[in-house]
């Protein structure tokens, strides 16, 4: 669909000059420039257990065009690297299902089955205007199993009065190009939000000169149109259409095709005191992998012509969530409501055939391999004890059953039933938070539980659910406490977030001739520490540690997939329309590994991870109160290294790295340029 404009980015290059041109000549107001030219490389300290980020602001380093790097600007964040697009978010080690993703009261999750499409995959950043990330089992209201916490993209609910329109461009080393365009119109009784995004890259270079095998193409577009017709009623209607391709360096396989199709709808009812709202949407996910479109496989396409591989999944994810938001009295805040999902994957597999026969994959049909439902409820109340303190509490039950089929003989003709669980779930929290804007330290103390269930991977791909309709494994059971501590004043200000947990039957899985799951007992602990301290009016330091310690109890052994030590130093300097900066990040070694053991976005390997560090420099022009540019040079040393979490690289790329020792390399020095304007 959106092929034909990906092809004409001549066309976007010579629209963006053109807008540059008119922007003054009469665009300009008095309103905020719509973004901040200062380039983002640590989040400014939150308040308060929430992260906030804004999605189009210039950041450092560049991240890639999907939801994952965005999100490692946020300290405690890493991202599993598969190539140059679609790594997998992880937040104080957790990922998966542990950490869940809602992007306007969407929940939905990828097709493939070692993750190379996973949720993250189908964002586009840009195309949000926020996202916000709640630390740790926190929330009920966002779903089930949240241990590590809940990132929700957002559009704000902005008034618009006439039409306005946004664009942004982004140009960087190895053919980087990203577009985005927004146009927004409202009136009394309606509105409209259209946004288009693109980005491109072609293979990057690590810091060795290497080259590796990452290039990617994405296209999303998204419109939402709303009716208002009272004061107290508003209609949403939304639809988002994307697709991409990407190659990967981690595996034998690449991205030939990434669909999504959504639809939705959002009914409101009711004003400040209460409201009452109704969310209902319908998801799509079609995904390709296959090892001969993007890359050259020995005997596929010529010689005996008998390996080719093409895998096609699909998910079909149906939700809704009823919630009804009101103040009793002057002292409680109370969110009440319910939510449901449907979700069921299907597949079609060609092993080992011939390119023909793979590439008429179309004319098979899709066989259903799992399928799963989950209802819940849940109470939250924000409980005003004095004028600055609040008690926030919440507990969430959830009815969870899901069924595991096989494609017999990856023929594409049967569906045969395995087995299915059931189970239900339990979560809950408490939270003291104290925010007095006349004190200097502020802060929170909770404690949390969250329940989780085996996920689409821990249960197909990790067998628990194997044949014989037997399950290999007990739902994961966190149990948390949260500790936050917010300091502000004239000059300074800093935010440090504890937090320590014990997790029973935690589902740990094994890399082996047969992947498998298996439930430990876990001890984790750790945390962030942001500061940013003014030295003058023209000039801010800043900082940030993150740390996280984690043992498997049970083996007696470190916790797979466990982060390392992270120190982050940095200096941002304006003057008058400019703006400089730079950021230092160095990353201790990782010697606390169980090798072959970790999560379904990833396994340790054989040997320590060694240390790095990267220097990172940038510079931004507010040209207006409408337009700006930032420029900046990503690993300006030229380092070699790759991350901790992360994969290892496959040894069947021809003519890229295939040291499968090793994980995936980050790229070497990157320059970037990103500009953006508003009328």
């Amino acid at each position: 669909m959106f092929k034909f404009l990906a092809k004409k980015s001549r066309f976007f290059w010579v629209s963006t000059v053109f807008f540059y041109s008119f922007s003054s000549l009469g665009f300009s107001n008095d309103e905020d420039v719509l973004v901040d030219p200062v380039v983002l490389t640590i989040p400014k300290p939150s308040v308060g257990i929430e992260t906030l980020l804004s999605t189009r602001d210039p950041i450092q380093p560049i991240p890639a065009n999907d939801g994952a790097s965005l999100l490692q600007v946020i300290p405690g964040f890493s991202v599993v690297r598969k190539g140059g697009v679609g790594g997998d978010a992880v937040f104080r080690g957790l990922a998966g299902s542990r950490l869940n993703f809602i992007l306007d009261g969407m929940e939905f999750l990828g097709g493939c089955g070692l993750r190379l499409d996973p949720p993250t995959a189908y964002i586009f950043p840009e195309t949000y205007d926020s996202a916000k990330l709640i630390k740790g089992p926190q929330t009920v209201r966002y779903g089930n199993g949240n241990s590590a916490g809940v990132v929700l993209f957002d559009r704000s609910a902005k008034k618009v009065n006439g039409l306005r329109a946004e664009s942004a461009v982004t140009a960087g080393s190895w053919g980087r190009k990203d577009l985005l365009a927004v146009i927004e119109y409202g009136s009394g009784l309606m509105s409209f939000e259209g946004d288009f995004s693109h980005g491109e890259s072609d293979d990057y270079k690590d810091g060795n000169g290497d080259e590796v095998h990452s290039a990617y193409e994405r296209d999303s577009g998204s419109m939402v149109f709303g009716l208002q017709p009272a004061d107290d009623f508003n209609v949403e209607f939304d639809v988002i259409v994307s697709e991409a391709e990407s190659s990967n360096s981690d595996r034998n396989v690449d991205g030939s095709l990434f669909d999504r199709t959504s639809f939705g709808v959002l009914l409101e009812k009711g004003g400040d005191s209460s409201k009452l709202s109704l969310r209902a949407y319908t998801t799509a996910i079609d995904h390709i992998m296959d090892n001969f479109n993007r890359r050259t496989t020995t005997n596929c396409g010529s010689g005996t012509d008998n390996r080719c591989v093409l895998m096609n999944v699909a998910r079909q994810t149906d939700g809704m969530r009823i919630g009804l938001a009101l103040h009793v009295g002057e002292s409680a805040a109370v969110n009440i409501g319910a939510d449901a999902k449907q979700d069921r994957h299907t597949s079609r597999n060609f092993m080992n055939k011939s390119r023909a026969v793979a590439s008429a994959f179309d004319s098979a049909a899709r066989i259903k391999d799992f399928e799963s439902e989950m209802v819940g409820a849940f109470l939250e109340v924000d409980l005003t004890v004095s004028e600055n303190a609040h008690v926030i509490s919440g507990v969430r039950t959830d009815y969870w059953n899901s069924s595991r089929f096989q494609n017999v003989g990856n023929t594409n003709t049967q569906s045969l039933f395995l087995g299915d669980d059931d189970q239900s779930l339990v979560s809950g929290f408490m939270r003291l938070e104290i925010t007095d804007p006349n004190r200097i330290v502020n802060g929170y103390v909770g404690y949390g539980i969250s329940e989780r269930p085996m996920d689409y991977w821990e249960a197909t791909t990790f067998n628990g659910i194997t044949a014989g309709d037997v399950v290999n494994i007990q739902p994961e059971r966190n149990h948390q406490f949260d500790v936050g501590i917010n300091i502000s004043s004239e000059n300074f200000s800093s935010n440090v977030s504890l937090f320590f947990s014990d997790i029973d039957d935690y589902m740990l899985t094994v890399d082996a001739a047969t992947d498998s799951v298996t439930n430990v007992q876990v001890e984790r602990w750790g945390g962030e520490i942001d500061m940013r301290y003014d030295v003058s009016s023209y000039s801010s330091l800043f900082g940030s540690v993150s740390y996280v310690s984690a043992d498997n109890e049970t083996d007696n052994t470190p916790l797979a997939q466990t982060p390392p030590l992270e120190l982050q130093l940095g200096l941002d300097h304006s003057v008058n329309e400019w703006s400089f900066g730079f950021l230092a990040r160095y990353v201790d070694t990782q010697t606390r590994i169980d090798a072959g053991k970790g999560t379904v976005v990833g396994f340790d390997r054989a040997t320590a991870t060694p240390s790095f560090y990267t220097l990172a420099v940038n510079a931004g022009f507010e040209i207006n109160s409408q337009s700006y540019f930032s420029v900046g040079v990503d690993n300006l040393l030229d380092e070699d290294y790759f991350e901790h979490i992360n994969r290892t690289n496959s040894s069947a790329i021809t003519g890229f790295i295939t040291d499968n020792t090793i994980g995936v390399k980050e790229p070497g020095m990157t320059l970037w340029l990103k500009a953006g304007i508003e009328f």
